[in-house]
């Protein structure tokens, strides 16, 4: 639905948007009134693959170069 579809339906219905705070409107938990969520939507397509290789390996970058002589 679009924005204007929704701004004439709130017109007909006499909603005034500005005095509504859509923040403090509560859904019941586990309930979508057979509405999907755009957010499922991305989740189930850009599922990521991670490499599983390297799990217990730490790199250390950019260490100083020490001649062997202090080492100790």
């Amino acid at each position: 639905m679009a924005d204007v579809d929704i701004d004439a339906r709130a017109a007909l219905l006499g909603i005034d948007w500005s005095q509504v705070n859509l923040d403090s409107i509560q859904l019941p938990p586990g309930n979508d009134f057979g509405i999907e969520s755009d957010d499922e939507a991305v989740y189930h397509d850009d599922q990521l693959e991670f490499d599983s290789g390297f799990g217990n390996i730490i790199v250390v970058d950019n260490l100083p170069v020490v001649p062997k002589s202090k080492f100790e």
